[in-house]
């Protein structure tokens, strides 16, 4: 069972790493214009496995703005794909993850595409076993709770736009089990 867990942690980290390299929209939809630059070099870096170097840059690009919760994002999923390369020290970078998911929920706490995103980094943070797993499983479910009650029409504000919105039990589904 727990190399099963191993797997499904795997993916999940991968899959995500696929979807954020791999995103049709141009950075400049996606992040604030004055970060393009930036988030650039950064997921370059990241990508050559310069997971401190990349780190650095972003931390080094924070303004103290709400727009930081991005930079702060990319951190976490940095520090969740430097786990996938260091199994021995996976659970401190998940840790870390965590740690850099919460930066950006305390940098911008009523974007809700932040706010979801925050919640799916706490599931990547429980997925490795050296974590322990529970904390950070209550930690997104109680995201996604709190996220759901705000989300009763059928759009949504995120990142200065109206969104439509789609209900998905994916997510909390998953953490209810």
């Amino acid at each position: 069972m727990g190399a099963g867990l191993i797997v499904l942690a795997v993916l999940v980290v991968v899959a995500a790493k696929w979807i954020l390299d791999n995103t049709d929209a141009p950075w400049s939809l996606v992040a604030p214009n004055e970060q393009t630059a930036v988030l650039t070099k950064m997921i370059k870096l990241r990508d050559e496995g310069q997971f401190e170097e990349a780190v650095n840059v972003r931390l080094h690009a924070t303004s103290g703005n709400p727009d930081d919760d991005f930079i702060y994002q990319l951190i976490a999923k940095t520090y969740f794909i430097r786990s996938l390369h260091d199994r021995y020290r996976s659970g401190d970078w998940a840790k870390l993850g965590a740690e850099y998911s919460q930066k950006a929920l305390d940098a911008n706490p009523k974007d809700i595409a932040n706010v979801f995103n925050v919640g799916l980094n706490y599931v990547a943070a429980g997925d490795d076993l050296d974590t322990g797993g529970c904390e950070y499983y209550l930690r997104a479910k109680a995201i996604f709770e709190n996220l759901a009650l705000l989300l009763n029409g059928d759009h949504a504000e995120t990142q200065g736009r109206t969104v439509p919105w789609r209900h998905s039990e994916g997510a909390t589904g998953r953490l209810s089990r």
